[in-house]
């Protein structure tokens, strides 16, 4: 098997995460690449808000990257407004040879990890119009300045849950 980690990190937090599940699967002897969306600019603090909560677009640098190779797909966003940065949207939707993978989705967030289906829902949804396939396995991390506070419990289950699909 190998896995693609796709993320957006703006603070450092959803790169930890990353890292940590590419460990994770290195440690079961699963092939795993790093793909972090880079942004053209960094939106400010009401922009990166005002768009995830309406998904727009906003423009990337890795435009045209081949997802064919990937057997999984792992996506990671922060949370803005609630929602998942449109920049996972904007890079999925760019991507080539995603129809037909399969996909699982994790978060990171400064808030509760609770109550995250609105989260989730959109990526998923996000994900599911583009042709991937969305398992149910959703991991949302508490964090702060790089140091997770909450849900770090729940990684091991992620990545068990993810090399049985």
């Amino acid at each position: 098997m190998k896995i693609g980690i796709v993320y957006y990190s703006r603070t450092g937090n959803t790169k930890h995460v990353a890292k940590i599940l590419e460990e994770k699967f290195k440690e079961k002897k699963v092939e795993v690449d790093l793909i972090e969306i880079e942004h053209v600019k960094r939106p400010g603090f009401l922009t990166a808000g005002r768009s995830a909560m309406k998904q727009l677009d906003l423009p990337i640098k890795n435009i045209d990257f081949d997802m064919k190779k990937y057997d999984f797909i792992i996506a990671g966003s922060p949370t803005w407004g609630g929602s998942p940065s449109p920049f996972v949207k904007s890079f999925m939707s760019k991507a080539k040879n995603v129809n037909g993978k399969k996909a699982a989705v994790f978060s990171t967030c400064g808030g509760s990890i609770d109550n995250r289906e609105k989260f989730n829902e959109i990526i998923k949804n996000n994900l599911e119009s583009i042709g991937i396939k969305t398992v149910d396995s959703y991991l949302a991390l508490k964090m702060k300045k790089e140091q997770i506070i909450d849900g770090e419990k729940n990684i091991d289950n992620f990545v068990k849950n993810i090399l049985k699909k």
